[in-house]
């Protein structure tokens, strides 16, 4: 199933915009219409993410959820044979599409977040021994990244395979093929699966903390620790993250006397310490993800346009070289980064280590537009000339989405990832996709709003205006996130010193009880 998907990826999604351009419709789809489409699969799929996250608050199996992608897939790959393989009329041959582009989407978001824990699970499973619980889940993760890479590799080999077929009609057929050997493979294997359920989470838990605080606004702050309900944060009076705007939130867990706790809790009127926690860290939060909405844009321009842009240079047809480039470039700098920043870098230093990533990671996306723009502006020139450009001047912008993603948005995930518990991380990650696809919607509003810009071809196009707009607006969002970060790392900073107080008060009373007890010790000497 990892291979197949690696390969529908590869092969199919990552260059729709090539089959609908270059399609015997290709005067009715122009460069605008086909750019249009591309980026509606993306914003497709960020919203179906989160209604993914929302059903599995329900606590169903992977596994179902896994088997419905996959039919998803099989069912989009099939429609895009019959209009790769048959007339329609414009009309339906676009509606064709668009549910093709729609179950496209279904089968990445439902496989995507899930089959790596699905995968973990099967390790994990026939790995029981007499190890300890941690070795034992070392290996687990070890193996799984294992049979990931392999899975990874096998799915490149086979799409540049597929990259060798001559027409689309003949490569979504093999891709269908192979993607419905995959489902038997999966149903054959359901005896011998294990999976656990997706933790569920309380998805009303925010709306009800800010409701409740709202009710209690009259209420002054308590001075005991004792008085918020389920305290597991110690001697504290200001519940983290401490934050003196968001402040106001830790009023829904403070403890009326009116009534008991019990009562007051089932009546709605009372949260919890670690609710009140999670939802101040979900506002805290907002700021830094909606920095993502310009980073999405830019994103779904760089995926939208640059196949295209290869599409019609020479050496076209190892297009798929930067595609799997870039995804080796995005994954090594995921990896280097993530260990640099656990094995080197202090314990209560790595909140403001991650930021510092996710901040390099948006400067790298300005960098981007002003790269692709000036290749454009080569493009056009040599056009002009009667002359070519060959695809490998692409490398330098693949290379550079590969970055933005390794650092921005994995940097992103995992700062994110670290203010809530594990059972909340698919659910974290959900809500950081979702604000790159709102960048997807804008997208294909900057489109629109360019629209003088775009021709019925790339080449009589003018992409490099495009870029520099994109440029300019990508340079206002890296201040913007300049800005968020020094703030960012700010609090995080003056958290730490908190818990370092914290620590040396703990510290100081120890030596006043061990003095007392010396003292103690002494008097009793002397009595004796």
């Amino acid at each position: 199933l990892l291979i197949s998907r690696k390969l529908v990826d590869l092969a199919i999604v990552g260059v729709l915009i090539t089959y609908f351009s270059n399609s015997e419709y290709s005067k009715v789809f122009t460069l605008q219409k086909a750019a249009i489409f591309t980026s509606i699969q993306d914003v497709i799929l960020a919203t179906l993410t989160v209604v993914a996250a929302w059903i599995s608050c329900y606590a169903i199996r992977p596994l179902r959820i896994l088997i419905f992608s996959t039919v998803s897939y099989i069912l989009a790959l099939g429609l895009l044979f019959c209009t790769a393989s048959r007339e329609f009329s414009e009309t339906k041959f676009e509606l064709l599409n668009m549910i093709g582009i729609i179950l496209l989407a279904v089968g990445e978001v439902g496989a995507a977040p899930l089959l790596g824990p699905f995968l973990a699970d099967q390790l994990r499973e026939h790995g029981k021994g007499g190890r300890t619980e941690n070795s034992n889940e070392d290996q687990v993760m070890a193996q799984k990244r294992v049979w990931w890479r392999f899975a990874w590799c096998c799915g490149a080999a086979a799409a540049f395979y597929a990259n060798n077929i001559k027409t689309w009609k003949k490569t979504f057929m093999f891709t269908l093929l192979f993607m419905g050997g995959s489902l038997i493979l999966l149903l054959l294997g359901i005896p011998f699966y294990h999976s656990r359920q997706i933790p569920p989470i309380d998805r009303f838990a925010i709306i009800r903390v800010i409701k409740t605080s709202l009710k209690k606004k009259h209420l002054n702050y308590p001075l005991s620790p004792e008085l918020f309900f389920s305290n597991d944060e110690g001697n504290v009076l200001h519940l983290s993250p401490r934050i003196k705007l968001l402040r106001w939130i830790d009023k829904a867990a403070i403890i009326e006397t009116s009534s008991t706790s019990n009562e007051q809790e089932e009546a709605g009127t009372l949260c919890t310490v670690a609710q009140v926690r999670e939802s101040k860290s979900l506002l805290k939060l907002l700021p830094l993800w909606s920095s993502f909405i310009v980073f999405g844009l830019v994103l779904s321009a760089g995926n939208t346009f640059f196949p295209g842009q290869g599409a019609n240079m020479i050496s076209e047809r190892y297009l798929i070289f930067l595609r799997t480039f870039k995804g080796i470039i995005r994954a090594t700098i995921s990896y280097l980064s993530k260990n640099l920043i656990s094995n080197f870098v202090p314990k209560t230093k790595k909140r403001q280590a991650q930021v510092l990533r996710t901040f390099i990671g948006m400067v790298m996306t300005t960098v981007c537009c002003v790269v692709a723009w000036q290749v454009e502006v080569r493009r056009l020139e040599k056009l002009k000339q009667l002359e070519n450009m060959s695809m490998f001047w692409l490398v330098p912008q693949f290379c550079l989405l590969g970055l933005m993603e390794g650092l921005a948005w994995y940097g992103c995930d995992e700062y994110s990832s670290s203010h809530f518990p594990e059972r909340m991380e698919y659910h974290v990650s959900a809500i950081s996709y979702f604000f790159v696809g709102i960048g997807s919607i804008f997208n294909i509003f900057f489109i629109l709003a360019n629209k003088g810009d775009f021709a019925e071809t790339l080449d009589d196009s003018r992409l490099d205006k495009y870029y520099k707009s994109l440029t300019v607006i990508s340079a206002v969002n890296v201040c913007f996130n300049l800005l968020l970060s020094i703030l960012y790392i700010g609090s995080d900073q003056s958290v730490d010193n908190e818990g370092l107080q914290a620590n040396n008060t703990i510290g100081s009373d120890q030596i006043v009880d061990n003095e007392g007890l010396q003292t103690n010790d002494t008097t009793d000497a002397d009595a004796i």
